[in-house]
């Protein structure tokens, strides 16, 4: 599968499984978190949508196109289930204003903020690999 394809899959199947936490957010410990799953992953599936959009255009070479696609939607789906055992979990550390008068037990708090967190810095490396190899062509 060739990475926009990889891409526009993905991001498609991540939105519809941010649609369905809606469904759960009412079920959860912590629903602002769960709101919080919700939009992430809409917002993140398309904006997968949208990378593969672009990425004919964006000439990564050929060594990094794949790990730099990779990365992209395995990262947003990380941050997306750190988000949604948050709210199962009602894990209140991992957002302090979201999460607000909840809180687990710490290997739940752990979990829930390394998956956050290692999501979003290989998403951050991710986008900035995407900048820094963009092949710039005028025209």
């Amino acid at each position: 599968m060739a990475a926009d394809e990889l891409l526009s899959f993905t991001g498609v199947l991540l939105f519809l499984l941010g649609l369905l936490t809606g469904f759960v957010i009412p079920k959860a410990k912590a629903p602002r978190i769960g709101l919080s799953a919700h939009l992430a992953a809409t917002q993140s599936g398309v904006a997968l949508i949208a990378f593969a959009f672009l990425w004919p255009k964006i000439g990564l070479p050929a060594g990094w196109e794949r790990l730099v696609a990779q990365t992209l939607w395995l990262s947003l789906y990380t941050i997306w289930f750190g988000l949604v055992l948050a709210a199962l979990w009602g894990t209140g550390r991992v957002l302090p204003i979201a999460g607000a008068g909840h809180q687990a037990i710490l290997w739940k708090e752990r979990t829930a903020i390394s998956l956050i967190g290692i999501g979003s810095i290989a998403c951050l490396l991710a986008v900035i690999a995407v900048l820094v190899l963009w092949n710039w062509v005028p025209g």
